[in-house]
């Protein structure tokens, strides 16, 4: 330890020599705050309470690499997920055209079958940021506020009124700096730090926008009465009454600068690292191991008692790309062990995957699961890494042209909509554009082609009512990836098939209508005369239903639900100094794309907290 460490360090370590044995030669620092995690859940939060005069120490255990090589999600800046989307020894896992495997040699090859012999199946393809900025680094950057409703439900669950719409609006504007709308318009911010483009708006200064044949189709079927190229370019997030009802067409608004780069929580990061009075300190290739806990009711930390224990800091390994599911990891790369005090407060914000890892490493998750792994019992907690949430997607596939003119985005109504009178379904497309999912950018199988003139409308399902998706530990090893599933479609979510079923139906009329012929789904007979082609149309979805934006594995609930993990101040349940706040933490999935929900979450968590220790209710300094 280094000798100019206050005494106080030395003698907490010792006061927590029962939790840190076996660290001997870890050398430990202390700061007001540990976050774990940098993306849009975790950074901003950090820089926030940095910025109020609190020392922060960031843990990501990627790098900062930026994107380098070829496709959407390269190795420097992606760690590689794969996923199951039913329970074990279902079928359907099976069924997926994309299944990624991994090759004798090493390499990935994606396909529903034809692997080369002694190929292993990995499973579906889910990509994760894993470099500073998160998830925000290789998003599609789709930034759309969600429904009122999803801010409410949680108000209603909790009865903390910070929840209500209002409130997440007026959040919204306090962050938001826009490059897209007049300066003043109601609901939005041209102040804050996160940067907002929408590029139609940009395309409309050099004329009227057109719509293609789609474009004119789903007008003309909703009753739209504005003019198209007003319609391609309506904001989304605009602040008018019925907004959460509508079914519009819409321009895609993006977290971007004005110019059209990319904005991350990265940016927000490196801004305030570049002011030397800010007492943020980045740690990268910083794997989190463990949530350290005082459970001795020692003086020191005076909230610590044997039924509520107190977090006191992290155990980490610091190593280049040492986790799992970083393609970049050398055989039996394992870091340096250190630890990191938390003075007052550990917040993690590993994302849904890794947050409910990072718990259950910890000792805080389902008792009976832990045992299993001999992981010390710290709290039972039945909720963490159950109820997962995912905006299903599935693209439906004509082959036609639809003609010259742009192809929006819409945003309408199925007959089965998962909350009340909302709208539920988010579609985009065009001509070429087939969006079948992910799979690695450096697979080596060829894959099956498209039709001819390709079109394609992509259906992303806004709410969802599916909620049964879980994350368990593989092992207790931190650098192993936990085991996901989705379980789609789990009974209960019958809504969830029914609206994609409506979808298809629409849109194969559509197709019908305008010249295009329906490709996928396939239909083995001929369609009604709604366009539905009844049990071929369900069987299409079970098999080729994807996502990639998992959310509530942490979930905020009610005082007296068991499942609830997080109490509305996202603070872990039946033990103090620990929080979560990323998309885990979600009550129920807020609508489309989470990203500026997660965003918005993490502005708020870090005003309540600075609030509260401003008023002296923060919770003691340990």
């Amino acid at each position: 330890m280094k000798l100019g460490m206050k005494k106080g360090v030395i003698s907490r370590v010792a006061a927590l020599a029962l939790l840190t044995a076996g660290l001997a030669g870890a050398q430990a620092t202390e700061y007001d705050f540990v976050v774990i995690g940098s993306g849009p859940g975790g950074g901003p939060l950090a820089v926030n309470l940095a910025k109020a005069g609190y020392s922060v120490f960031l843990m990501e255990a990627g790098d900062a690499s930026v994107p380098t090589g070829f496709g959407q999600y390269p190795p420097s800046v992606t760690w590689d997920f794969f996923v199951n989307h039913y329970p074990e020894d279902d079928p359907r896992n099976n069924q997926y055209s994309h299944l990624t495997w991994k090759t004798p040699e090493g390499r990935y090859w994606v396909g529903r079958t034809g692997a080369p012999a002694g190929s292993t199946l990995l499973g579906v393809y889910y990509p994760r940021g894993g470099t500073l900025g998160g998830s925000s680094m290789i998003n599609a950057m789709c930034t759309w506020l969600p429904s009122d409703s999803d801010w409410n439900y949680v108000y209603e669950l909790t009865g903390d009124e910070t929840w209500k719409a209002e409130n997440m609006r007026n959040i919204f504007t306090k962050i938001e700096h826009n490059n897209y709308m007049p300066s003043g318009t109601a609901g939005h911010g041209y102040n804050g730090f996160f940067q907002t483009l929408m590029g139609a708006k940009v395309q409309a200064q050099r004329g009227p926008l057109r719509g293609n044949k789609v474009m004119d189709a789903y007008a003309a079927d909703y009753n739209m009465t504005m003019a198209m190229t007003d319609l391609l370019q309506r904001d989304p997030n605009e602040l008018v009454t019925g907004r959460d009802t509508t079914s519009s067409i819409y321009g895609l608004v993006q977290h971007q600068y004005s110019g059209g780069r990319r904005y991350s929580s990265r940016d927000y990061i490196q801004d305030a690292q570049k002011n030397t009075s800010i007492p943020l300190t980045v740690s990268l290739n910083s794997l989190a191991t463990r949530i350290l806990f005082d459970t001795t009711a020692s003086s020191k930390c005076g909230s610590s008692t044997a039924d509520t224990p107190r977090a006191t800091g992290v155990e980490y390994l610091e190593g280049k790309s040492i986790y799992a599911a970083d393609s970049r990891r050398a055989g039996g790369a394992t870091g340096t062990k250190k630890t990191v005090i938390a003075k007052r407060e550990v917040i993690v914000s590993g994302g849904a995957f890794n947050s409910p890892q990072i718990l259950m490493l910890s000792g805080v998750g389902p008792a009976d699961h832990l045992k299993q792994f001999n992981i010390t019992v710290i709290k039972d907690l039945p909720g963490v890494g159950q109820n997962m949430m995912d905006n299903q997607e599935m693209p439906i596939v004509g082959s036609g042209s639809a003609g010259t003119g742009d192809a929006g985005v819409a945003m309408i109504r199925t007959s089965h909509p998962a909350h009340g009178e909302d709208r539920d379904m988010f579609l985009m497309g065009g001509q070429g554009f087939l969006f079948r999912g992910f799979w690695p950018d450096n697979q080596t199988a060829k894959l099956p082609a498209d039709p001819p003139q390709p079109y394609g409308v992509s259906m992303v399902k806004g709410s969802s009512v599916n909620n049964k998706g879980w994350v368990k530990l593989r092992s207790a090893n931190p650098q192993d990836t936990p085991e996901i599933n989705f379980n789609h479609y789990a009974s209960g979510s019958e809504y969830d098939l029914a609206a994609m079923k409506d979808v298809i139906a629409w849109v194969r009329r559509i197709y019908q209508r305008i010249g295009i012929t329906p490709q996928e789904p396939p239909c083995t007979g001929t369609p009604d005369a709604n366009g539905s082609c009844g049990k071929d149309d369900e069987d299409w979805l079970h098999k080729q239903t994807f996502g990639h934006h998992p959310t509530s594995t942490n979930r905020i609930g009610a005082d007296n639900d068991t499942m609830a993990v997080l109490d509305s101040k996202f603070r872990v349940r039946g033990v103090s100094g620990l929080r979560v706040v990323d998309a885990s933490a979600f009550a129920r999935i807020p609508g489309v794309f989470p990203v500026v929900s997660t965003f918005l979450i993490s502005q708020k968590a870090s005003d309540e907290m600075i609030a509260e220790l401003q008023a002296g209710t923060a919770i003691e300094q340990c």
